[in-house]
Parts: C-alpha cells; sequence; structure tokens
C-alpha cells in the first residue's frame, strides 16, 4: 500500500505540478511577448505532451517515453536564449 501511495505522490506530486507549472509559464511567456512567440508555443505544446503523459501514467497506461523530448529540447533552447538575447526590453516597458 505505501508503493501504491508513493508512486501516486510521484505521479502527482512531481508530474502533473511540473505539467501544469509548464504550462502556466509557458503561457504568461507567450501572453507578455518577452520571448518570441514560437518559443514560448513550443514550450506550451511540449508541456501539454509531458502533461498528457503523466495523466496516461496515472490510469495505468504506458506512454512513449518521447513525449518529454520536445520540453528537454525546449528548456535548453530556452536557456541559451536567455543567456544570448535575454528579455524583449521592449515589452518589459
Amino acid at each position: 500500500m505505501l508503493l501504491a501511495a508513493g508512486n501516486w505522490a510521484y505521479l502527482l506530486d512531481l508530474g502533473l505540478a511540473f505539467a501544469i507549472s509548464a504550462l502556466i509559464l509557458n503561457f504568461v511567456l507567450y501572453q507578455s511577448k518577452l520571448v518570441p512567440r514560437w518559443l514560448s508555443a513550443w514550450g506550451f505544446i511540449g508541456a501539454a505532451l509531458v502533461f498528457a503523459n503523466y495523466l496516461l501514467e496515472s490510469f495505468g497506461i504506458n506512454p512513449v517515453e518521447i513525449l518529454f523530448i520536445p520540453t528537454a529540447v525546449q528548456e535548453m533552447v530556452f536557456a541559451v536564449w536567455l543567456i544570448v538575447k535575454g528579455f524583449n526590453k521592449e515589452s518589459m516597458q
């Protein structure tokens, strides 16, 4: 019973919380135009795939782990973008 509770805690706490926070972050970035819209849209789509992965996993369906790849690549591109270009200063005023 403790192992089952641990699995549910992993799915809900780590998985769905990360996916929902990534959805919110990319939605806010898309609306505020602090980064290019293609980058935040890419992150939103990737976060939706991660959300779908954890949702399917919570119902006992083992989805393909390839659903994490768009989010992983987007986060690396996003980090490099912020280091090289930074935020859009015109939209911050």
